[in-house]
């Protein structure tokens, strides 16, 4: 017998059933943030190792422990994607967008790719939404990007968001911050795991990344206020949320896990995931562009993880997901006749274009089967169709809920469903 193939760990397929809720997130996504004036970029999976080797840097985990990286027939060096504000900044740079328009405000949607130990909400391949504002500085574009990701997700119904603030200084002054804290470290390198040594020649600030217990320790003896002093701006940016009565806290130890961040960094996290509780995040990165070969231009952007969402959303802490299931509509056609199959057709084009998704089972004509699968597929209202129904041109609207039925001609379904339903 033939061996049976099986999808690589960590990375799953997407089932009906479990997929509407990914296009519906998407929807709502893309409205969203187009109504908000950022418009969608989409770059390849792949791209030059060096690309990220270079943005995310080498001491990050992402270069240094997660990347799918390896070498193709032509002997270039590529990796699968680990995250997105690379490669847009690399399209931005090749493709001359800044000669075009003098800021870009972009979002984008798609799969990353990181062979990390796959667990709940962490993928190999997972999926992210995103934004990045380009050519845009100051505390004013920071409280936009932190208050556009806050209202995001706050329309989906979560409760309990928490913000997490810190700034890592200006990319002028992050040296001399480096620096300080490389000398820090270095007076108790020998508590610090081998990976932190490591990290503390190439990178310092990859230190606060690590879980290891003795270096956490360490790190919260880290003295940021007197290496790292929060900025003018970052106190604006705090005055600014406030007035808006945006929730946040500043914790000194966050640092995101890439190397080109400066100034404000950000998180907003949730509960319902636990200790690894972070839902999205991001910050403001003044040196990419410039060391990738373009010009020398601020901007900042987050990243949102879509499993985690999903994860989030699913706790039943939201009714985010009810205009999804509104939308479901099943159709039960008991009747095999010439007449019965016109009339299903035209009943399913009038619903269709009123917005409303079909569910059926092509063939059934058992009214119990039908209903069975109706609950298996968690749809509210069923349509029947049997020989009195098309005698009369009529259908039986069945609430699963309630298990209330009524006639209805095929004219008065929508309106009937329609004042039922938020849709």
């Amino acid at each position: 017998m033939a061996r049976k193939i099986e999808s690589l760990r960590g990375m799953e397929d997407i089932l009906p059933g479990e997929i509407e809720k990914w296009q519906f997130l998407e929807e709502r996504a893309r409205f969203f943030f187009e109504s908000r004036g950022f418009k969608e970029i989409r770059t390849p999976v792949l791209e030059y190792t060096d690309l990220f080797s270079r943005s995310v840097g080498e001491a990050s985990d992402i270069v240094h422990k997660e990347m799918f990286s390896f070498e193709d027939r032509g002997g270039r060096n590529i990796t699968l994607r680990p995250e997105m504000t690379a490669s847009v900044a690399r399209a931005v740079i090749e493709k001359g967008l800044l000669t075009q328009a003098k800021f870009w405000n972009l979002y984008y949607w798609g799969p990353m790719f990181r062979a990390e130990r796959p667990q709940a909400g962490r993928k190999r391949q997972f999926h992210q939404i995103g934004i990045e504002m380009i050519n845009q500085s100051g505390p004013a574009c920071d409280l936009e990007a932190i208050t556009l990701l806050y209202d995001f997700l706050n329309g989906m119904g979560l409760q309990d968001l928490r913000i997490r603030l810190n700034d890592l200084g200006t990319a002028e002054n992050q040296e001399r911050t480096a620096k300080k804290l490389r000398e820090f470290f270095s007076k108790v390198s020998g508590k610090l795991c081998n990976d932190c040594q490591w990290r503390l020649e190439k990178n310092v600030l990859r230190v606060f990344d690590c879980k290891t217990e003795s270096c956490q320790k360490m790190i919260e003896q880290a003295p940021w206020e007197e290496i790292s002093p929060l900025s003018d701006d970052f106190k604006t940016l705090e005055q600014a949320l406030r007035e808006r009565a945006v929730p946040y806290e500043v914790n000194r130890r966050l640092v995101r896990g890439l190397d080109y961040y400066n100034g404000t960094v950000f998180e907003i996290a949730h509960k319902a995931l636990g200790a690894q509780d972070a839902v999205a995040g991001g910050g403001r990165y003044d040196r990419l562009y410039k060391e990738l070969g373009g010009p020398d231009v601020p901007a900042t952007g987050f990243s949102l993880g879509i499993e985690r969402l999903l994860a989030v959303l699913e706790k039943g802490q939201t009714d985010f997901f009810n205009p999804l299931q509104n939308r479901r509509i099943y159709l039960a056609n008991l009747e095999s006749s010439r007449e019965a199959v016109q009339f299903f057709e035209k009943t399913s084009l009038v619903l269709r274009e009123h917005g409303f998704r079909i569910e059926m089972q092509p063939g059934e004509t058992s009214l119990t089967r039908h209903l069975k699968k109706a609950n298996q597929w968690k749809v509210r209202f069923v349509l029947i169709l049997g020989s009195e129904e098309l005698k009369n041109g009529q259908w039986t609207v069945k609430d699963m809920t309630s298990g209330e039925q009524v006639l209805l001609k095929q004219e008065a379904i929508s309106n009937y469903l329609k004042g039922k339903l938020t849709l």
